[in-house]
């Protein structure tokens, strides 16, 4: 979307392909049956620092439907009912982090003083040292003195979240990004901000909405079967139905499992596009409940000691407060030990969570569950990774390459997934025009 949008600026003439009849990629919202209500297919958030992905929502006239906090204000919760806070004060960077880290109820004195050394280290390291990339940051944490209940009631709180995995499987340098550029760099780059309508309605169809506005075409609920080529480049991209769309530059904005298959088998075999069998994948699931009772006062939690990580209050965030029940959705990143649980077991240990978490909850009916598996949410900040990213640009002169797994420096997220398109524009228009 980001893709075709830019072009569109540029004064280029788009056409967008895509296989379901609905644009949004992996992030959208479908009407529940039962409950009529419009869910998101997971949790989506964003940062502060994510300015790629906040000027695309004002490009598509969006963004007063997203709420940004002025600061970043994350309450830490636990099923023992102790509140801790992660928050900004009005202080230069990086001290801005400081109050509230000193008063944080879920980690003792030494684990402070240790943590708040890791952080200065942090704030001090080139994250482009390439041996950041082959370590984990769990093993940069060890190493820098960090227990393992600092680990799991700060540093986790953060990471996995941001990376969809543990600190003990990303690398170095992409866990230092987070801190860097998303709580030390500017004090509002770790504000949170989430959409207060279902995600289609923020991107999917804003942007379908500006591809037609500016005059490009849409092909939509045709899959692509193959990308036709010669030793001059892409000629054509076959459609389900035997239709080849024509064109003079292609870009692929598929995820890189999906793309080898579409190839030529001479160019799936090419070292540039065999490379991308390194890349490995991260499981998300969220799990939708509905009560019969208000049970949540804030919008969203961070958990600790508890098979919850955040959970959210769609009711609040969605402005449905006043409906009587209230609408919950339980986000667990990097869900590589539920994926493949039956949805029943799900159903019950996250109930009992819920009950455990939030007194209220005992005492209401849950009148409606939805388990959602992405088994393949993003790609994995695995040690190696980041030389398997590529560029936007390919060997081949008219082929391009978007998605928030090429190389943008930055996790698997919207923000990522904006700036590669964005990359992806610029890199056609500069080659057309040199």
């Amino acid at each position: 979307m980001a893709a075709a949008c830019n072009l569109l600026d540029a004064g280029r003439q788009v056409t967008l392909i895509e296989k379901r009849p609905y644009l949004g990629g992996r992030a959208f919202s479908f009407t529940d049956r039962e409950t009529g209500q419009e869910v998101d297919n997971g949790q989506h958030i964003f940062l502060g620092c994510c300015t790629y992905y906040i000027d695309f929502l004002k490009k598509l006239g969006t963004f007063r439907q997203a709420h940004l906090q002025s600061k970043m204000l994350v309450k830490v919760l636990s099923p023992g009912h102790i509140a801790g806070q992660l928050s900004t004060a009005p202080l230069p960077k990086p001290l801005h982090l400081l109050p509230s880290f000193l008063t944080y109820r879920h980690l003792g004195l030494k684990d402070k003083a240790l943590a708040l050394y890791a952080l200065t280290r942090i704030a001090l390291t080139n994250r482009s040292n390439p041996a950041l990339s082959t370590e984990t940051f769990g093993h940069w944490l060890k190493k820098h003195h960090q227990t393992q209940r600092s680990i799991d009631n700060f540093w986790n709180i953060i990471v996995k979240p941001c990376v969809n995995d543990d600190v003990s499987n990303v690398t170095a340098a992409m866990a230092m990004m987070v801190f860097q550029e998303g709580m030390m760099k500017t004090r509002h780059g770790s504000s949170i901000g989430y959409s207060k309508v279902g995600l289609s309605a923020l991107m999917g169809q804003a942007a379908q909405e500006y591809i037609q506005r500016y005059g490009g075409q849409l092909i939509t609920g045709r899959a692509v079967l193959a990308l036709q080529a010669d030793n001059s480049g892409i000629k054509g991209v076959e459609l389900a139905g035997g239709e080849t769309i024509r064109g003079d530059v292609y870009i692929s904005a598929l995820p890189f499992d999906d793309l080898a298959p579409l190839l030529p088998p001479e160019l799936e075999r090419a070292p540039y596009f065999a490379s991308l069998r390194g890349l490995a994948t991260a499981p998300i699931v969220n799990i939708h409940l509905w009560y019969n009772k208000q049970i949540m006062h804030e919008d969203f939690a961070a958990f600790v000691d508890s098979p919850l990580q955040w959970v959210f209050n769609k009711s609040s965030i969605l402005g449905q407060n006043g409906a009587g029940g209230q609408y919950i959705t339980i986000s667990l990143s990097g869900a590589f030990e539920y994926i493949n649980q039956p949805k029943e077991v799900l159903q019950q240990t996250f109930v009992e969570a819920m009950a455990q978490a939030f007194p209220k909850a005992k005492l209401a009916k849950v009148e409606r569950i939805l388990v959602v598996k992405q088994e393949k949410a993003t790609f994995r900040c695995l040690p190696g990774s980041e030389r398997l990213r590529p560029k936007a640009e390919t060997p081949i002169e008219n082929l391009f390459l978007a998605g928030e797994w090429t190389d943008t420096g930055w996790p698997s997220t919207m923000e990522s997934a904006v700036r590669s398109g964005v990359a992806a524009a610029q890199a056609v228009v500069s080659r057309s025009n040199g």
